[in-house]
């Protein structure tokens, strides 16, 4: 019987950012991760003379006197070694090449779309409004549901005034805004192509903002949680990795532990970093309760899945300064990723910097095919992946494969040194995350803002990452563990808030 302050589930972003900011202030904490490696969306892995992440591309937030770094320097976690991300984007819209280049889209979407200048204007002129807003103030927001109606009024007033743009348009769903903007299918298509699913306006602003202005770390997005669990460990926190939990232990409606696969226990209040479907199937109790919190969450929408597709290339074929290439049709944006197949899914290709010690560089693509995909797949009723979930994977990568060599060549495709493809099912597997969403619950306009508490109605039972505010985004999430930590903490009169505020400004 191993007792602790706190159990975190799963060490993602969100579970290693709470766990750092309570062993921090001398709470014992411990860490269960089911992977051999923490960092659970945010990992990188070795094949074949290559490094691979699972998609994340260059952060912004990765940025000196950004959120990140912050957190991190703020536990005392080792700093980040960072290259920017400068390159251009290629995006193919019906067969015909776009060029981009990093230091000015805007005037290349000018020229490439001659006729819509005006239409270009106003969308960037838009893009570039919201991003400032979003950013304006200088105090991090607090959960809307902890705000009383005074603050809430409060709140409304001052949003008003310094994000009216933001308010406008930004949380407005993309198809809207683009189709008040410009008739150009060929605009829309391009702009949406960057990140091709049905979201609030405002992601795409900030996605083509900080486009040609992110930071990449120099050993690969594993830096991030590696050096999260160097803090982690020097303030007296555990982390046990192939660890997977089968049980949150809850009596008299209190979470007071958890059982493993391999019939370990611990105790102590159990914060969850797994989606809120796989946290409340944990919990074996017929307690009403749960079957609520259960009910509750049935009819949310969730961010569609991700299908993935990585590749390795060798140095025959010159990238040149490309960092991004795009393929979609001129409808796509029309379309919600339930609609596609491996012929019309966009893809997105994000092409990596190749690490020193590695033979070949590294490009990963994105394709929006759903975690209903094919009869789900083809999955068996108990999610076995037999040989019909093969040969389905093995058919849409080699549609994928060929798609893309139909448009960058057949050097392309001779310079590839490894291909594999990963589903949904996979990213739901290795990281607990429902259907294999890497955003949590859907952005579109009808669900934006309808966070998730992270004190659920179990007492002692909280939940962290992307799931609860603020949301996605791996600073999102880092911050949905500092949310957390600073509720907990104040009930023994610590203000993390303020700790945290009055740290920077003495630097």
């Amino acid at each position: 019987m191993e007792k602790y302050d706190y159990i975190i589930i799963g060490a993602g972003m969100g579970g290693l950012s709470v766990s750092n900011f309570l062993a921090k202030y001398n709470k014992k904490v411990l860490v269960l991760e089911k992977h051999n490696i923490p960092g659970g969306l945010v990992t990188s892995f070795p094949r074949k003379d290559v490094h691979f992440d699972l998609g994340i591309h260059g952060l912004y937030e990765l940025k000196e006197n950004q959120a990140i770094p912050q957190f991190l320097e703020f536990w005392g976690a080792p700093k980040i070694e960072t290259v920017p991300c400068r390159g251009d984007m290629v995006s193919y819209i019906d067969g015909k090449r776009h060029v981009f280049k990093h230091g000015s889209i805007k005037e290349d979407f000018k020229n490439e779309f001659f006729e819509n200048q005006e239409d270009i204007d106003k969308i960037f002129d838009l893009m570039e409004t919201i991003k400032t807003e979003m950013f304006s103030g200088t105090e991090a927001p607090e959960p809307p549901y902890d705000m009383n109606l005074f603050q809430l009024i409060k709140f409304g007033i001052k949003s008003s005034k310094q994000k009216p743009t933001f308010l406008k348009y930004g949380i407005k769903d993309v198809k809207k805004v683009l189709d008040k903007f410009t008739d150009s299918n060929n605009i829309k298509s391009a702009i949406y192509s960057y990140c091709p699913y049905p979201m609030v306006f405002m992601a795409f602003a900030y996605q083509w903002s900080v486009f040609y202005n992110n930071e990449y770390p120099k050993n690969g997005m594993q830096s991030i949680p590696n050096a999260a669990v160097e803090s982690l460990q020097k303030n007296g926190g555990v982390l046990k990795l192939n660890t997977e939990v089968s049980e949150i232990l809850v009596k008299d409606g209190y979470a007071y532990g958890v059982k493993t696969k391999d019939n370990e226990e611990y105790y102590g209040k159990v914060i969850s970093n797994a989606s809120p479907k796989y946290t409340y199937n944990w919990i074996k109790s017929e307690n009403k309760t749960v079957k609520k919190m259960q009910q509750a969450i049935i009819k949310k929408k969730i961010f569609p899945s991700v299908c993935t597709l990585f590749m390795s290339l060798d140095n025959s074929y010159d990238l040149g300064d490309v960092e991004c290439i795009c393929i979609t049709e001129s409808n796509s944006y029309q379309k919600h990723p339930d609609e596609y197949t491996k012929e019309t899914a966009p893809i997105v290709i994000n092409i990596y910097p190749k690490r020193s010690n590695d033979q070949y560089r590294p490009l990963v693509a994105l394709i929006p095919l759903g975690y209903n995909y094919s009869d789900n797949w083809k999955v068996g009723v108990n999610q076995e992946r037999e040989s019909a979930y093969k040969d389905l994977k093995k058919e849409v990568e080699q549609t994928i494969l060929n798609r893309i060599k139909s448009h960058l060549g057949s050097d392309f495709f001779n310079a590839l040194k490894h291909h594999e493809l990963s589903t949904p099912l996979t990213y739901e597997r290795y990281t607990y995350s429902q259907n294999g969403s890497f955003m949590g619950w859907s952005v579109e306009e009808k669900e934006y803002g309808k966070f998730m508490r992270q004190k659920t109605k179990i007492k002692d039972l909280f939940l962290v990452g992307q799931w609860v505010f603020p949301g996605f985004g791996v600073a999102g999430v880092m911050a949905s563990g500092f949310y957390l930590a600073k509720e907990i903490l104040k009930s023994e009169g610590i203000n993390l808030k303020k700790d945290f505020t009055e740290y920077f400004s003495k630097l």
